[in-house]
């Protein structure tokens, strides 16, 4: 099964979130670095699904298994594809399910089915072949992240702090560990990360846990941000992006607070360096890529902290999560903006390699909700519902192994 690729949703740092939600509006972006070549893509197939316009589609995602994608929308709309890389024009509707709550996080697929949340507060286990409920589990609060699946057991995130541990047979709850909530918190939030018997999770209160997937019970804490300011705005340190682990460390970035190594089982820090994020962020031969709140792409040394590189070319765009993609046998790190580009990046200085407009193809106006990469074929869906599959002609990609002379 493929990994699913959480690249999308990159309008703004996201919905924040006290009684209800606050809507927002894009700013102007700012002009594109001139010189960038265009990305060698062509368009594949588009098929127009429900309009996905809630603010709280955030955990929404396309998955890919095979030559299968799941899409969710937030209008209730659950549509499974036969996609193929063989030929062109040849994906297809296999089914679609319609259910009266809204979709707000997931699918999560493996070989059991499909997983999803609800705004009502309840996680959908669906029949893969067929789009039917197998089994309904009522949580209380709305499911604001993908679903994480183990062998025995789904690990779902709420919007009211819990952690939860359902059983994927019966749907039964295994077990719930909560937290203590802010008044002010993005909405939202990464889904947890498994490994071993250890379930990870970044807080809205600023702390990362390690908890016992077995029990539920915390194995530690780890403070990443500490609240100052006079406002609830000022003092929000929500842990937005996806933990990444890797050879026994955990890398966690906070809102307003630190980008952090830390030590996955004891929960001591590694080292520590002040940075602001909130987008999730990619771990490539060693060096975390990472898109802050000042809109400036920076790759840092995972062993030291240290700065390696940054590019400002893409301050006043909104930059959103940033993910490895292959170009061949090379690599090359994505970003979507905030308003319909793609644009790829050079992991070893950071120079821009290409962009596309997405939009070109669509109307004005139209955000990129979700992304998702097959080798050559992207996948994505815009907030009006929109699903489109575009081919990369890798062979004709700008060169990754050129050096820049300087840094854009």
């Amino acid at each position: 099964m493929k990994k699913l690729k959480r690249i999308g949703l990159v309008a703004l740092l996201g919905t924040l979130v006290a009684c209800s939600s606050t809507p927002t509006t894009l700013p102007e972006p700012s002009p594109l670095v001139p010189g960038i070549p265009s990305a060698p893509v062509t368009l594949d197939w588009r098929l127009n699904l429900d309009l996905v316009s809630q603010a709280d589609g955030r955990g929404l995602a396309i998955n890919l298994d095979g030559e299968r994608a799941y899409v969710a929308a937030s209008s209730g709309l659950l549509t499974a594809l036969v996609v193929s890389n063989q030929s062109r024009y040849s994906d297809q509707v296999l089914w679609q399910a319609r259910f009266e709550a809204p979709l707000i996080s997931g699918p999560a697929h493996d070989s059991s089915g499909l997983y999803l949340g609800t705004a009502k507060g309840d996680l959908l286990h669906i029949h893969a072949e067929t789009g039917r409920i197998i089994w309904q589990a009522r949580v209380n609060s709305e499911i604001v992240a993908t679903p994480v699946l183990t062998n025995d057991r789904v690990i779902v995130r709420t919007n009211d702090g819990r952690v939860i541990a359902i059983n994927k047979l019966t749907g039964e709850t295994i077990w719930v560990a909560s937290a203590q909530m802010p008044n002010l918190f993005l909405r939202g939030g990464a889904p947890v990360l498994v490994e071993g018997n250890q379930v990870f999770i970044g807080r809205e209160n600023g702390f990362v846990e390690a908890l016992s997937l077995q029990n539920g019970e915390t194995i530690w804490q780890a403070r990443l941000a500490i609240p100052s300011g006079r406002t609830d705005l000022e003092r929000m340190v929500d842990i937005q992006a996806q933990l990444i682990y890797d050879q026994g460390r955990l890398f966690a970035l906070a809102y307003n607070g630190r980008l952090a190594a830390i030590n996955a089982q004891t929960g001591n820090f590694i080292w520590t360096r002040p940075l602001s994020g909130a987008k999730d962020f990619s771990l490539h031969n060693n060096q975390l890529i990472i898109a802050s709140d000042d809109q400036i792409v920076r790759a840092i040394d995972a062993s030291s902290g240290t700065e390696i590189w940054n590019q400002s070319g893409l301050v006043g765009r909104l930059p959103g999560h940033v993910n490895e993609v292959a170009i061949g046998d090379e690599a090359a790190m994505l970003i979507v903006d905030g308003f319909g580009y793609l644009h790829w990046l050079s992991p070893l200085d950071g120079r821009l390699l290409a962009r596309y407009d997405h939009i070109d193809h669509l109307q004005r106006g139209r955000q990129i909700l979700a992304t998702a990469i097959d080798g050559e074929r992207y996948f994505i869906l815009d907030r009006n519902g929109q699903l489109v599959s575009y081919l990369l002609d890798t062979g004709n990609f700008p060169m990754l192994n050129e050096q820049a002379d300087t840094n854009e």
